[in-house]
């Protein structure tokens, strides 16, 4: 029964916004697998799961570079 309340009271503590904002970030992710540019599609999806790590991936070091800037700044 003790497991059960405190379920309830994380379930509350979780926002709708914050709930919404994963959406939309799945949403923006899906988008970018229709990108046909390989670089751009990568840091497309870096910027929409907000994840630096995934622009290590980008070929070009220039694309490289602004991708970690603009992900690391948001």
């Amino acid at each position: 029964m003790r497991q059960r309340h405190l379920f309830l009271v994380l379930a509350a503590m979780v926002s709708a916004p914050a709930l919404l904002a994963g959406a939309a970030r799945a949403a923006d992710a899906a988008a970018c697998y229709a990108i046909g540019d390989a670089d751009a599609r990568t840091a497309c999806l870096a910027r929409a799961r907000r994840d630096p790590g995934t622009c290590y991936a980008v070929q070009q070091a220039d694309r490289r570079a602004q991708c970690l800037a603009e992900t690391r700044a948001g």
